[in-house]
């Protein structure tokens, strides 16, 4: 697969935000599109998530 950053549903293409879904004792990590929402799951998993996520640093658009 190449690049992968175009919505295919509205055509944004600046990227997405990624999401962590628990399954089974893992996690599945899986795209969304920040402009209409749609979602895309590659079937990529990651293990070791037992803690929430610490606030870090806010960046700006600038």
């Amino acid at each position: 697969m190449s690049e992968f950053r175009t919505c295919t549903s509205c055509g944004y293409s600046r990227g997405f935000h990624i999401y962590f879904k628990p399954f089974k004792d893992e996690h599945r990590l899986a795209l969304i599109c920040p402009e209409c929402g749609q979602s895309y799951d590659f079937g990529l998993t990651i293990k070791g998530l037992k803690q929430r996520p610490h606030r870090g640093a806010t960046f700006d658009n600038g």
